[in-house]
Formats: C-alpha cells, structure tokens, sequence
C-alpha cells in the first residue's frame, strides 16, 4: 500500500504552496471518506469535480486524473504510457468537470460508473500501479483528455 496525496480544495493561486498542503490518504477506509466528502460537497454543482491523485514523496508521474459525478466519472492515468477509463458513449461528445474553479473539457468516452472509479483508486492506493480499469490510449488513439476552458464556473 503507498500514500496517496491528494488535490481537491487546494486555492488555485497556492496551488503547491506550503499554506495549501494536498490530503494525504493512506488508507481504504481515509481514501472513501475523502470521495464521499467531494461527492457529498460538489453534488449540488452543475459540473462533476476533478481532483488529482498522486504518491506521496514520488514528484511527477504516475499521477491520476479523476472526475467524480454524481453518476459517472472517470480516469485518466499518466505516465510513460497513458491512459484513461473507457465507457461507452461517443468519443466526439464532450463533458464538463470543474478542477480548482476551472471547468475542463473532456471526451465524454472517458466516463466509466463511479463503482468502477472508486476500484480503479483503490487498485491505485493498494499497489502504487495503473489501475486494471485504465486502458492504454494506444488502443483508444482519438480519446481527447483535458483542455482547460479557462471560463470561471458558474451556476444555472
């Protein structure tokens, strides 16, 4: 089992700095109680929330991209390699997902079940490794990932 530091409330102007700490997660039972309070805090948003997993002390990769909806989310692994969850609806739609007050973009292809988002960061926590539920993005070559939208979020 690694530590896991996770990004989720951080102020975007700190982002790193020493006054905005990521939440370190060491445990199965820490890792769910941290989901259910961005699912819990974010369900009345517009927009799913992304947050950023990574290991604790490793700086850079491999690091996870993750969206959390209310009923849907998803993965996207970085590494060498890549990769990203792979659901079943069209690669040319996109979905929106908010990260430190940033609405992002991405392939609505990406998005997976939260069950399936929540083994896939328990794997993550248990071994360190890409979860079993990312697939390599040599096999899915048109998925497009992030692009920042750079418009704040607004309520409808």
């Amino acid at each position: 089992m690694v530590e896991l530091e996770i990004w989720y409330d951080q102020e975007p102007e700190n982002d790193l700095g020493p006054g905005d700490p990521p939440i370190v997660v060491d445990t199965a039972a820490e890792l769910d109680q941290l989901l259910d309070r961005v699912l819990e805090e974010t369900k009345g948003n517009r927009f799913g929330q992304m947050i950023q997993v990574g290991i604790k002390g490793i700086s850079g990769y491999p690091v996870l991209e993750v969206g959390l909806g209310k009923t849907l989310g998803f993965i996207t692994y970085h590494d060498e390699h890549g990769g990203s969850t792979k659901g079943d609806a069209s690669v040319d739609e996109l979905v929106e997902y908010v990260y430190m007050g940033t609405v992002s973009e991405v392939s609505a292809d990406v998005e997976v079940p939260m069950t399936t988002v929540r083994r896939g960061l328990h794997e993550f926590l248990a071994t360190g490794s890409r979860p079993s539920v990312v697939e390599d993005d040599a096999v899915w070559p048109s998925r497009r990932t992030f692009s920042p939208a750079l418009i704040p979020v607004r309520s409808t």
